[in-house]
C-alpha cells in the first residue's frame, strides 16, 4: 500500500514568511520570529502524515529540508 506524501513549503512572502500546504491553506507571519513561527506551524501540521517541509530562499532555492513520517518520530 502506497501512502500519500505531503510537501509543505516555507517561503518568503510580503515581508514575512508563508507556510504553503495546499491552495487555501497558506498562513503567513511577519516580524523577527516569522520564519521560525512558520516552521513551527509546519512541524505541528506534519504530525498527521508523512513527507517533508521545504524551507525556500527568496530566490526559490531549497535552503533546508525537514523530513517527517507519522509514528516514526523522524521530525
Amino acid at each position: 500500500m502506497q501512502h500519500e506524501t505531503t510537501i509543505i513549503e516555507i517561503r518568503p512572502y510580503r515581508n514575512g514568511w508563508q507556510c504553503f500546504e495546499a491552495p487555501g491553506v497558506q498562513p503567513y507571519w511577519t516580524g523577527e520570529s516569522a520564519k521560525a513561527d512558520a516552521i513551527g506551524y509546519a512541524k505541528a501540521r506534519a504530525k498527521f502524515g508523512r513527507g517533508e517541509i521545504r524551507v525556500l530562499s527568496s530566490a526559490g532555492d531549497i535552503e533546508k529540508v525537514i523530513s517527517f513520517a507519522r509514528g516514526v518520530g523522524t521530525l
